[in-house]
């Protein structure tokens, strides 16, 4: 039921309307400038018939590597909270691509569980010039070096993200982060709450893998889903930016306080527009519907508030 709410909200943002399936191909590229490998799960419109598909995280439905049946679609570059995968928020993607859009979601290596178990490493999650640099990549391979390249508009481009990736989508938008002010919050002002101050992060000597780097490309909307590292925007960064934001937050937080992120964020962004979600939702409650029994720092992934129902 919330993600109903939730994918009204976005909708009504980005303002597309048309009625197909959802098409569903995974797709495996590397930047070889920086040895990386990087995992992008595309969803697009279909006439094909949706069959039940399991993600491994929850299941969905799709036509798997079905034909694309549209021209001249826009795109949405999704991106991932820490640790995840694009395909854990596949809710929305399904949804969005039966309204006919193209998603891009890209999966981090270090991040996600999609490279492998021994490719973990929790200290990449600080590291948002890998993110961004493989958003970067991600979207110019497949407007400009994939099959669907004739399919997109690359003149309408959006960017939805949640958590890590909310400020993912922000930073390549040009919003502009400063790592040492997120250390300083972490270490001298942060509440009790505030689990994003507990992810490690590392001994690092190319501070380059730190700071983010911009897309060329122009976006027509961003939408930033409980955004984390709030404190690591600079208000002056952050007052520049001119494009329709989308921010949506869960008030009563149990990982992120929204003071301190996605309202700090909403309050001095200068196009933002702040959805509040005030009846108990956590910050996972924006993934998909799940059983499994994980914890992350002691918050159920799966589980929401009695009251709520993802």
């Amino acid at each position: 039921m919330k993600h109903l709410f939730l994918l009204s909200a976005i909708l009504l943002f980005v303002a597309q309307s048309f009625a197909q399936n959802a098409g569903y191909e995974v797709l495996r590229i590397s930047d070889e400038t920086r040895n990386r490998p990087i995992q992008i799960d595309v969803w697009y419109p279909t006439t094909e018939i949706e069959k039940t598909y399991n993600y491994g995280f929850s299941k969905g439905n799709v036509a798997n590597k079905a034909n694309i049946a549209a021209k001249k679609i826009p795109v949405i570059l999704f991106s991932h909270g820490a640790m995840g995968a694009a395909s854990n928020y596949s809710w929305l993607a399904e949804h969005l691509a039966r309204k006919n859009y193209l998603v891009i979601g890209v999966s981090h290596f270090g991040e996600s569980l999609v490279f492998g178990f021994d490719s973990i490493d929790p200290t990449s999650v600080a590291r948002f010039g890998d993110r961004t640099k493989d958003l970067n990549f991600a979207l110019e391979s497949i407007i400009g070096r994939s099959k669907y390249a004739e399919n997109i508009d690359s003149t309408r481009i959006g960017a939805i993200g949640h958590s890590s990736g909310g400020a993912s989508v922000l930073m390549i938008n040009g919003a502009e982060f400063s790592p040492e002010k997120l250390v300083e919050y972490c270490r001298k002002s942060k509440p009790g709450n505030d689990k994003g101050c507990d992810y490690p992060r590392g001994v690092e000597n190319d501070i380059t893998r730190f700071m983010p780097t911009k897309s060329a490309r122009v976006f027509k909307a961003i939408v930033a889903l409980d955004p984390a590292v709030g404190q690591g925007f600079t208000k002056n960064g952050l007052k520049s930016s001119i494009t329709p934001t989308l921010i949506i937050g869960s008030v009563k937080n149990d990982f992120l306080p929204f003071k301190f992120h996605a309202g700090y964020l909403g309050n001095r962004i200068k196009k933002a527009e702040i959805h509040k979600l005030n009846d108990g939702e956590g910050h996972f409650v924006y993934l998909d519907e799940c059983s499994l029994p994980i914890k992350v720092m002691g918050i159920p992934l799966c589980t929401d508030a009695n009251a709520v129902d993802r």
